[in-house]
């Protein structure tokens, strides 16, 4: 089964553990959130307002590729499963990661970014891969550091509120995949 080439989408592979979570808190919580299909391995009951998934029959990397279209904007995720429940989530063996995005570079897919979670760092291979095909990686739910510490502020309950007001909006800011002003 092909999907049609229609509108923009974004296929998360292996969206499992902490840097799975927060790559679908950062995609479906956008302002301007397209559809995010996720690979798993049965399909779900129920699921979220603007999430999809995609049912992949077999275990090989191969598998996953007739559900990938080349208008896709691809996120593959690298990190350990937390939970049993996780293992819904199809996600390719860490081997098969550097054919896996040739395989999709060459099926015509322009967009991928590579997202680690923390001790999950690509290899050197895996990296000289990511940049040869002229894709990204990041760790995930990585944030340029405040100008101050996250300590409590001391002074008056009027400063510590507005610290506090200050703190919450830059989070909702970078939960919502924006950037706040500078």
């Amino acid at each position: 089964m092909r999907p049609s080439s229609a509108p923009h989408r974004v296929l998360v592979i292996g969206a499992v553990g902490r840097a799975g979570a927060a790559v679908l808190r950062e995609r479906l919580g956008r302002v301007d959130a397209v559809p995010v299909t996720v690979l798993c391995t049965r399909a779900f009951a129920h699921l979220p307002r603007g999430l999809g998934h995609a049912v992949v029959d077999g275990d090989g990397w191969r598998a996953g590729l007739p559900h990938v279209a080349p208008s896709d904007e691809v996120v593959v995720v690298l990190d350990a499963r937390r939970h049993a429940r996780e293992a819904v989530f199809w996600r390719p063996e860490r081997a098969a990661l550097v054919p896996l995005m040739q395989a999709l570079h060459a099926r015509g897919v322009r967009r991928l970014e590579l997202v680690h979670g923390p001790g999950h760092t690509p290899n050197a291979a895996e990296r000289a891969a990511v940049q040869a095909l002229g894709y990204g990686a990041r760790e995930a739910g990585v944030r340029p550091p405040s100008p101050r510490p996250r300590e409590a502020t001391t002074g008056g309950w009027l400063e510590r509120l507005a610290a506090w007001m200050l703190r919450t909006l830059i989070d909702t800011l970078y939960a919502l995949g924006m950037r706040p002003p500078r």
